[in-house]
């Protein structure tokens, strides 16, 4: 075992013993295990970080929990990226649909890019920032009219490729904001992205940062009080008709 301090946290070699119930969550299984090993050495991942992280998974502190994976930061190299390892109890047996649907998303400019992927893994661009939920409590009112404009514009691009994100409506969970002020904010987690459902991104993005809920609340705050009837009337022109037209009217119709 290797262990180092960094800037991150504390990084561990990927056989460190610690990290054997993380990187087979949250049933053991030797095979399992085995094949995870291969697959990050494949990807010429060679240590994972724990430490000053979101979540908390058998005692240690993790970038991130779902329900499809677990999520921590890795070193490919001199990189630093994100690491998804599906779980043993997941509801998919692979996670190429998942980093098949967010490579199309990276073609479009859309969420961290892929840097590799097998059956169990996925290895991204790590998303360096706030989770918007705790960034927009500090934010100034132009940094809050950037940040809300670049997420609906993200959103937009997903509608026009006809990629459902899935998730939108929870945007605490799936937007990163990064901490350089002139970066765009970052939509995370395709887990539930489909191709084969209509796209509401725009729709539930909107309504989650702007009509109901923690963001919209302080976003209220800073922004001034939406007018709710306009908004939603806008929400549907656009849902029918889905056009550069009726996107702009939408963001006509909200405070930024």
């Amino acid at each position: 075992m290797s262990r180092q301090n960094t800037s991150f946290s504390d990084e561990l070699d990927i056989e460190s013993p610690e990290l054997v119930p993380i990187i087979s969550y949250p049933h053991f299984s030797a095979e399992e295990y085995s094949d995870r090993i291969a697959e990050m050495r494949s990807l010429g991942v060679g240590s994972l970080m724990v430490g000053n992280g979101r979540s908390i998974v058998k005692g240690l502190s993790i970038a991130g929990k779902g329900w499809v994976g677990l999520v921590l930061r890795a070193r490919i190299g001199s990189r630093i990226c994100a690491l998804k390892i599906r779980r043993t109890d997941a509801d998919r047996s692979t996670m190429e649909t998942e980093a098949r649907l967010q490579i199309i998303a990276n073609a479009a400019g859309v969420g961290p890019r892929i840097e590799g992927h097998t059956k169990n893994l996925i290895a991204m661009q790590y998303a360096e920032g706030q989770s918007i939920s705790q960034w927009v409590r500090t934010a100034s009112v132009n940094e809050a009219r950037r940040v809300t404009r670049s997420v609906l514009e993200q959103c937009y691009i997903l509608d026009k490729i006809g990629l459902d994100h899935g998730q939108l409506s929870r945007l605490d969970r799936h937007v990163i904001v990064p901490d350089k002020s002139e970066d765009s904010a970052c939509i995370i987690d395709f887990e539930s992205a489909s191709m084969a459902r209509k796209t509401n991104n725009v729709t539930s993005a909107a309504q989650s940062i702007f009509l109901h809920g923690t963001v919209a609340n302080h976003i209220k705050m800073l922004l001034g009080e939406t007018d709710k009837d306009k908004a939603i009337r806008k929400l549907r022109e656009y849902k029918r008709s889905r056009t550069p037209g009726s996107f702009e009217e939408l963001i006509v119709s909200l405070p930024i």
